[in-house]
């Protein structure tokens, strides 16, 4: 059987097609392109006319690819930007006119959960976080499941869009400044007594997967080099101090950096960077299965695979 999924983030449209066989969920294709879908969502908390088309090209693009793979069930999810707005019945319309795919959009703690279907490993005490455009999901663990959860108005679209005032130059210290600030702000408030011991740090989302191949020099993004690289905090605030200093010109010829994501990436990195400080983690170590590989693995158990 093959399943497919697609997430609607707030900067990107990503899917996966995965194939069960033996037992196991074999991954056969997978595919991103970055929309903007969030584009002054924070600000006017409507979906443009520009991005609902950018978003619909995408996922008509990505449903064409997986039914040429014989794809036999798919499932469409929504994240932060589609929780916000009050317009996201427009791309919903016609998404369902042109694929009949119900788009689904899923809450803070769903997204929570789904991340940690796609990452979480049992028996092991662990944090996973997940670094989107529109949000942040903290999900602690332990043997038998989640025990807390956090899903914080953080991301890097967002936060580009509120602090850094001139993405096309470089980074002006002081909107780094007002940024961290208002993160740390947020973090003190929602984590106050919240599980202390959190062992060991997966990291997913665009910008955590990002630094590992930057941090690697890839030429090409390589998943199999990605999925479980280990970032030290002293090499994400090296790349930090690199890419705030380059234009945004530069930002885009730097190995690794997919150059859509170039006007994004230093505040998802400075996101990183604060939540490490003030939860005094060590490193974190990237992987690439996250919400999209959680609802396949949901969508399986339906049919009786897993």
């Amino acid at each position: 059987m093959r399943i497919g999924a697609i997430d609607l983030g707030t900067n990107s449209c990503r899917f996966l097609l995965v194939e069960y066989a033996g037992g196991t969920l074999q991954e056969l294709k997978k595919g991103l392109r970055i929309t903007r879908l969030g584009a002054g969502v924070d600000r006017n908390k409507l979906l443009s006319n520009q991005a609902i088309e950018r978003a619909l090209a995408a996922v008509l693009d990505f449903v064409g690819v997986m039914k040429s793979l014989q794809v036999d069930q798919v499932t469409l999810l929504g994240t932060s930007a589609l929780r916000e707005v009050s317009n996201a019945f427009l791309l919903a319309e016609r998404i369902k006119e042109k694929t009949g795919l119900q788009l689904r959009v899923v809450s803070g703690a769903e997204e929570a959960r789904l991340n940690y279907l796609g990452a979480g490993e049992e028996g092991e005490d662990s944090l996973i976080l997940d670094i989107g455009g529109g949000s942040t999901e903290l999900i602690w663990q332990a043997e038998g499941g989640i025990i807390n959860y956090r899903s914080l108005d953080i991301g890097a679209v967002r936060m580009t869009e509120r602090y850094i005032r001139d993405p096309e130059k470089e980074i002006r210290e002081e909107d780094l400044l007002e940024l961290e600030e208002a993160v740390r702000a947020i973090i003190r408030e929602e984590l106050e007594s919240l599980p202390a011991n959190i062992g060991r740090v997966i990291g997913l989302g665009g910008t955590i997967t990002t630094l590992a191949a930057i941090e690697q020099q890839l030429e090409k993004y390589d998943s199999a080099r990605i999925q479980d690289y280990l970032l030290e905090k002293g090499q994400v605030e090296e790349i930090l101090k690199k890419l705030s200093r380059l234009s945004l010109a530069e930002r885009r010829q730097v190995k690794g950096l997919e150059p859509g994501r170039a006007d994004i990436i230093v505040a998802g990195i400075k996101i990183l960077t604060t939540v490490m400080d003030i939860m005094a983690i060590k490193e974190i170590r990237a992987s690439e299965k996250d919400l999209l590989y959680g609802a396949i693995k949901e969508l399986a158990k339906k049919f009786g695979l897993f």
